[in-house]
């Protein structure tokens, strides 16, 4: 690292440790700085910045906004009004509302000074009445940008922008005396094009700038960027989230706007020094990093750091990205600075800051208006009728029921479809096979609904409650209900419609060329009165099914248990340890059913119980939901989410490549087999499972291996019905209709609400499920197995 460098970072460091000890860390979301001013009176005072709002219908009229936005920042460090004023940096944010672009301008002097802060909604009267530095700033600003653009004074209160973001970065240089392009050499990489790729984004752009005598060669401006998206389709939240974003790369890093520069982005170096595991899908460090594992290190991943340290206007990173990079600050020279100012525009059309809902970005008109009511209001559940003491509160019976929030969920999707004319009936009965709610159309039309909540970290139990409708040949109305934070704040019902859709399509955790990991459930495995424990050390249960239809639970490299698909579970083949109780003590035992350590309390138990693995019926579950729904708790609506991919789109050629190749790509593995997979084997599947995600027309007769790309080989053999088109070296990821004795639902039949007088045996349909034409084969399997274990 450069000695110029690390003197001003530990010059910030410094600044910001005094702070620090100054004030606790409210004082700094209601105001903006890296020196904060201490305010005296009302703690309502808050630091003053100049706004500027350039509307979309300026596009064309103000074409040099770049220009003379960099000549206005060159302009405050070059200003020496009678020897008082110093400026020691410029601060500028920015962010996208209806009509246009917002900006923000403020400047610090080195000194720290004691003052009360006025609070002005306009424009002053006088400018000469407003205290340095915010004088110079205004005056600067006014005199170089052009007399039509809306320029006030106000207050910028941070916390309008929500707690944190969901994604965050700053821009830097990984290479050693890297030279940023400049703006002649380079078309569309600046502040502007990312304000056009954000447009219909809630985003915030952050640009601190900084003058040094001490910079090498001829630079000038030492300059940090940090930009923040807030939408939640872009948070990470899990290990797997990440795993993926690995794998495919992030939905968005807002530095690709700048790449033509020659600068990265701190995200990309961060994922860089991670690495996802070839056995069980976890997410490691690489071995020459001091990154931390995923859990300690969330916040660097998503961002939060950063956005933390700009509300502190921190402008220096942290030693681990320090050691990463080469310059975690952009050099600049004058000429440079047009590249991050900005002061273009865009017309979002709408309110971007919509699908963000626990922030909001301030316009124009909202100058000086007192933040407590600019701040979205929380969020509360409401029913449009009450529900105590009412037809939809009936008392549990059953463990099966859930717990009270779920419970409390379920009575309120029940008022919504009552509301929306439904004859609805929550499900009391004491039975293992039963949804969360029937209802039933006026034309007599059933449905099993099911409430899901806090599912995302268990789609093994989404999948369950699928499957158990699948059995007995009903479509199931899924119904997500999102999470409410401490704050009363809700989830985005978009991510979590898309996340109920991704786990329909494909009921897979992962997939590599010849095996398939799966999710996992909340049961245990017991095997003659043995609970299963993983080794130590090892934390969670990753099983796969191979395309020969195993089960492996491996770690490691290591096979751990495996047993045949149709097999039930207690009858695998496990070297594990294992524990059970004995005479009042709780004893482990080795794989070899060797005792090793005994225990008083299973609490004590520091090895993790085995879990077991999500049994898919087949490849996708997209035919077994006839409606997907996610409940808006705000209003006590259901809001319908369209079941469609991302390739649904409405040219024809482009759609049937893209959906083919996502399907080929993932329900075919390569498979060194003399069994060719036919045509009219896997045809109708991926026929049917592309036709309902999409809103236009069955694929092309021609696509496979005929039209556009030929994602197998395809070739024609010999079978005894006549010469077949097939696929040679492939098969199925897994074997459709994979039927085991536990499958959920075939220990009892449904139960219908008494008053609705209907038999079961008068409604009872064909399974869903594939080569499961009837339930009775299976069902006698099931009896045989518990006979068996008897």
């Amino acid at each position: 690292m450069a000695t110029t460098q690390s003197t001003l970072d530990d010059e910030a460091e410094s600044a910001s440790a005094e702070s620090d000890s100054e004030h606790d860390s409210s004082d700094y979301h209601h105001s903006i700085g890296v020196r904060p001013t201490l305010t005296e009176g009302s703690d309502k005072d808050r630091t003053s910045v100049v706004f500027v709002k350039v509307d979309a219908s300026m596009a064309e009229t103000f074409e040099t906004g770049p220009e003379r936005g960099a000549t206005a920042i060159s302009d405050l460090f070059d200003d020496r009004r009678d020897g008082n004023i110093t400026i020691d940096q410029a601060e500028q944010f920015a962010w996208a509302v209806t009509d246009g672009m917002m900006y923000a301008f403020r400047a610090d002097t080195p000194s720290r000074e004691s003052t009360t802060q006025v609070i002005v909604t306009n424009q002053p009267e006088s400018a000469d009445a407003l205290p340095e530095p915010l004088h110079t700033t205004y005056q600067k600003l006014t005199s170089e940008l052009p007399e039509s653009l809306d320029i006030r004074i106000g207050t910028l209160p941070l916390e309008l922008f929500g707690p944190s973001p969901a994604l965050g970065t700053r821009l830097v240089m990984e290479e050693e005396n890297l030279k940023p392009a400049r703006r002649g050499s380079v078309s569309g990489a600046d502040a502007n094009a990312l304000f056009e790729d954000l447009a219909g984004e809630p985003f915030l752009y952050y640009a601190l700038y900084r003058r040094s005598s001490g910079l090498p060669e001829s630079y000038e401006y030492q300059v940090t960027v940090r930009i923040f998206l807030f939408n939640p389709a872009y948070k990470i939240s899990t290990e797997s989230e990440y795993a993926d974003c690995l794998r495919y790369g992030r939905k968005c890093d807002p530095a690709d706007s700048f790449a033509d520069l020659g600068v990265s982005s701190s995200l990309a170096v961060i994922d860089d020094g991670y690495n996802v595991s070839l056995y069980d899908g976890s997410v490691v460090p690489s071995r020459a990093t001091d990154l931390p594992d995923f859990s300690s290190g969330q916040d660097r991943i998503t961002g939060k750091t950063e956005f933390t340290q700009m509300q502190r206007a921190q402008y220096g990173a942290s030693d681990i990205l320090e050691d990463r990079c080469a310059w975690t600050s952009l050099l600049a020279r004058e000429i440079d600075l047009e590249h991050y100012v900005g002061l273009g525009t865009v017309n979002p059309g709408v309110d971007p800051w919509q699908k963000a809902p626990q922030a909001t970005g301030l316009d124009i008109d909202a100058v000086g208006v007192d933040p407590e009511k600019l701040l979205p209001d929380e969020v509360t559940i409401g029913v449009t009728e009450p529900i105590e003491d009412g037809e939809f509160d009936p008392d549990r019976t059953t463990a099966n029921d859930g717990t009270d929030e779920h419970w409390e969920r379920i009575k309120r999707v029940a008022v919504a479809f009552d509301n929306n004319g439904y004859d609805v009936e929550i499900v009391t009965q004491d039975t293992g096979s039963r949804p969360d709610i029937w209802i039933r159309r006026d034309d007599g039309e059933i449905f099993a609904v099911e409430v899901e909540y806090r599912t995302r970290s268990k789609p093994g139990s989404f999948y369950t409650n699928l499957i158990r409708q699948a059995v007995w040949g009903y479509k199931t109305i899924t119904v997500m209900v999102p999470q409410t934070d401490d704050d009363g704040r809700t989830e985005s019902l978009d991510t979590l419609g898309s996340w109920a859709l991704d786990k329909l399509m494909v009921p897979m955790k992962q997939r590599d060329p010849t095996k398939t990991q799966l999710h996992n459930c909340s049961e245990t495995i017991t095997v003659d009165g043995k609970t299963m424990l993983l080794p130590e050390g090892v934390s969670e249960s990753r099983w796969w099914l191979t395309r020969d239809a195993e089960y492996l639970l491996v770690h490691d490299g290591e096979i751990l248990a495996r047993g045949d698909a149709t097999a039930p579970f207690e009858a695998f083949e496990f070297s594990l340890p294992r524990y059970y109780k004995n005479d009042g003590q709780w004893v482990v035992e080795n794989k070899y059913d060797k005792p090793v350590q005994t225990y008083d309390d299973e609490r004590d138990i520091e090895h993790t119980k085995v879990r077991q693995c999500h049994r898919p019926v087949d490849l996708s579950y997209v035919r077994f939901v006839e409606a997907l729904y996610c409940y808006d708790p705000d209003t006590g609506e259901l809001v319908q989410q369209e079941m469609t991919a991302e390739w649904d789109v409405e040219q024809a050629s482009s759609r049937n490549e893209r959906s083919h190749q996502q399907a080929f790509e993932t329900f075919l593995v390569e498979h060194e087999t003399d069994d060719a997979i036919l045509e009219r084997d896997c045809r109708p599947f991926i026929c049917d499972w592309i036709g309902r995600l999409s809103t236009h027309d069955h694929p092309g007769k021609n696509i496979y291996g005929k039209y556009l790309k030929d994602y197998h080989k395809r070739e024609r053999t010999s079978t005894k019905f006549g010469m077949d088109p097939c696929y040679p070296g492939v098969s199925f990821r897994y074997p459709r209709g994979l039927v085991s004795p536990d499958l959920p639902g075939l220990d009892t039949t449904p139960h219908f609400p008494s008053h609705w007088n209907i038999a079961a045996e008068d409604v009872l349909r064909e399974p869903l499920i594939h080569g499961l034409a009837d339930r009775s084969d299976i069902e006698g399997k099931a009896k045989d197995n518990q006979e068996t274990d008897s």
